[in-house]
């Protein structure tokens, strides 16, 4: 049975390891923000983060996924804090909480320059669109747990759906208006995934009578 001392030893190893992997994700993103998304291969990232080509292999088995480790910090980080949300809350209050409550600016604003990437580079934008739905499963039974019961699976799946949208449509105006440097119509992606969630209940389409007469 291991002794206190090489469980220490494999706590700091771990940890060294954990560093690593943020250290060479850290490096993908400053490329990616300093000469752009097509910039970044494995050798590039391993420079920059001071390790050797073998080193960046070792924690990341392609340039794609370097490239969506901070896509995937800011979902897991998004988990969390859904998670920590009292369960008192409705679902609505719960997620306004989360986007306009107090984070991690620096990894949010990593995922602004990774979204302004996406808009440049259709390859990029896929990797980020594919992070967004794998997140899709856990928060669909994160709703399930929250709304209970009564409400049908389709229901369930249609609101996480909606949600995800929500995101995906926030982090596809803020970057467009990133990209050209005009005005955007939020000031930052987490006020436009706000007001983004706020839309879920009002209407988005008019009705037949509202199109007919709007001709």
């Amino acid at each position: 049975m291991p002794g206190p001392v090489s469980c220490v030893t494999g706590s700091l190893r771990d940890r060294k390891r954990e560093q690593t992997r943020r250290a060479l994700a850290l490096a993908a993103y400053r490329i990616v923000h300093d000469e752009g998304v097509d910039a970044v291969t494995a050798e590039a990232v391993a420079d920059r983060a001071g390790v050797s080509r073998r080193t960046f292999f070792n924690y990341f088995p392609s340039v794609e996924s370097v490239l969506t480790a901070s896509v995937s910090e800011f979902f897991a980080s998004l988990s969390r804090r859904l998670e920590a949300t009292s369960a008192t809350l409705p679902v609505r209050d719960a997620l306004l909480s989360v986007v306009q409550g107090p984070s991690d600016l620096a990894l949010v604003e990593r995922i602004g320059v990774l979204a302004a990437a996406g808009e440049a580079s259709p390859h990029a934008r896929a990797l980020i669109l594919g992070e967004l739905h794998a997140w899709l499963d856990w928060f669909e039974g994160w709703l399930r747990e929250r709304l209970g019961p009564t409400l049908s699976e389709l229901h369930v799946a249609t609101i996480a759906s909606a949600t995800v949208g929500a995101g995906e449509a926030a982090l596809r105006v803020w970057a467009r208006h990133a990209v050209d440097g005009s005005p955007s119509p939020t000031p930052s992606f987490q006020d436009g995934f706000a007001d983004a969630v706020r839309l879920l209940t009002t209407p988005l389409l008019p009705d037949a009578g509202d199109a007919v007469g709007s001709r």
